[in-house]
Order: structure tokens, then C-alpha cells, then sequence
């Protein structure tokens, strides 16, 4: 037995203890990498009584809701599509650093209405999401607040990124050596109003940006949205020299963008400390 082959084992006996008490299993799905694993995880131990659960709003782009859906599809798990609201929440939209634990919030609270129609009994149903070993160290993700508000499991946390690719490739996940692609808010620096408007204008400058520079699904890139409207576009450090910056000034610039420039890719590049930033 290889590391992998280890590892997911492990994976399989923790889900099934932490999940044994309950009779239904909702697993929070992006169509990420991490998020795929633990709906695989999960469905592999409970095939007859898991279900996938994906939050649909203004941050969540077309591709991402496509690869989500075929994903799905490759595990066997259902997917069940849900609206929630957090753009109407002006903390929210204000995007000054409580942003994603306002919108994880808007999802759990979905998936407990899924909960409340699954169930007679609401203990009996488990929420899962897919948050690994750094997402618990790394003080700027206020999003891991509302998975402990609502009693989410969280079955990767003791895994680091490169394990859990490890176990997607072992498992078959067609997404393995995918880059992260976090939804379409993380893109815009803190202070920028998470609107609709926004939102559309990153997914837009993405997705053409993309096709225009010809970037496999393993690359890392962004289009990070500056507060004079300035773009900053980000790739792996070996593809940037290569990147045409007049091309894709010209493509931006019709999108609303007052500038562009480019460097190389940084995880979380425009987030803000949150250690002493409080939901309450």
C-alpha cells in the first residue's frame, strides 16, 4: 500500500466514525479539487444516503457550476443545486474582510433547509465541507467560523493540499492537478463592493483571458479587481514573461478596466488579516 492508498484509507475510517450517527449526508461542493474528494469520500462510505450540495449566486461563475456538474457526474454522488443570498447582505457586498464568513454562512443555512426536508429528525443529517489542514492554520479564512457556527465536518482538515491531490489522483478525480479556482469574489481587494456588476466583470475577463492566452486547467490565473478599477493580472511565475500585456489591456479595457498589469501568481494575494476581525 502506497502513501495515497494510506492516506485514503485513513480518510474512509474517519468518515465513517465522525458520520455513523447520522442517516443522511450533505457534502458542501464547489467541483474543486478538495470539495471532491470529500463528496468522493463521503459517497464511498455512504453511497445509498449522500448527496452533493452546491450554492449558486452572482460569485459562482458558469464554468465552475459546468465542471461541478461533471465532476459530480464522474463520482456518482447526486447534485443538488441551491440559491442563496448573501449578496443582498450589506457586510457582504462591503467586502472589508467579513465577506466569505457572511457567504459560508449562506451556504450552510442552505444546506440546513436541505437538512429540515431530508430528515424527521435534523440530528440525524451530517454537513461536510472540504477544508484542508491549511485552510484551518490560515487566520485570513473567517470562512471556517461559520463551518464550527454550524457544526460542519470537515473530514480533509489533517490533510495539506499535496496529500489530498495525492488521494484525487489515486481515486480517479479528473480534476486532480486542477489550480484552485475560489469563487469569483476572492478576486476583487478588500474594499472593493462586492456587486453583481463586479462579479460578472471578473468572470468575463477570466474566461477570455483564458481562451485568448490558451491556459490549460492546471494553471493558476487571476484577474484581481484593484479599487480604481485597475486590474491585476496574475499567472505562474514561469508563464508570466510570456504573458502578451497590450493584449490583454485591450480586452480589459473594454470591460471597464482603467489599467492592467501583471505579475506572478500568489495564493490569497488579496486578502487581509483577519486575526482580530470578528463575525459577531
Amino acid at each position: 500500500m502506497n502513501n495515497a492508498e494510506s492516506l485514503y484509507t485513513g480518510l474512509l475510517e474517519d468518515i465513517g466514525r465522525m458520520g455513523a450517527p447520522c442517516a443522511v449526508h450533505l457534502v458542501a461542493f464547489s467541483g474543486g479539487v478538495d470539495s471532491s474528494l470529500a463528496a468522493q469520500a463521503v459517497y464511498e462510505v455512504f453511497p445509498e444516503s449522500s448527496e452533493a450540495i452546491m450554492a449558486l449566486s452572482p460569485s459562482v461563475s458558469r464554468s465552475m457550476k459546468t465542471q461541478a456538474e461533471d465532476i459530480a457526474s464522474k463520482i456518482g454522488i447526486p447534485l443538488r443545486f441551491v440559491h442563496t443570498e448573501e449578496y443582498n447582505d450589506p457586510l457582504y457586498v462591503a467586502n472589508d474582510g467579513l465577506a466569505c464568513y457572511v457567504c459560508k454562512s449562506s451556504i450552510y443555512e442552505a444546506m440546513k433547509r436541505v437538512e429540515r426536508e431530508a430528515a424527521e429528525h435534523p440530528q440525524t443529517v451530517c454537513l461536510y465541507n472540504g477544508s484542508n489542514a491549511e485552510d484551518a492554520e490560515d487566520q485570513t479564512r473567517v470562512g471556517m467560523r461559520a463551518a464550527r457556527e454550524h457544526a460542519v465536518l470537515s473530514p480533509l482538515s489533517r490533510f495539506t493540499k499535496d496529500e489530498i491531490r495525492g488521494m484525487s489522483k489515486l481515486v480517479g478525480l479528473p480534476n486532480w492537478n486542477h489550480a484552485a479556482s475560489p469563487c469569483l469574489r476572492s478576486r476583487l481587494h478588500a474594499g472593493v463592493p462586492a456587486t453583481a456588476a463586479h462579479l460578472q466583470r471578473i468572470e468575463e475577463a477570466e474566461e477570455t483571458l483564458r481562451k485568448l492566452l490558451d491556459l490549460a486547467d492546471e494553471v493558476n490565473f487571476r484577474v484581481r479587481h484593484f479599487p480604481d478599477d485597475s486590474a491585476m493580472l496574475e499567472i505562474d511565475e514561469e508563464l508570466l514573461e510570456g504573458v502578451p500585456l497590450e493584449s490583454c489591456r485591450t480586452v480589459l479595457l473594454k470591460l471597464g478596466f482603467t489599467d492592467v498589469r501583471k505579475r506572478a501568481f500568489r495564493s490569497g494575494a488579496v486578502s487581509i488579516a483577519q486575526s482580530d476581525v470578528s463575525p459577531s
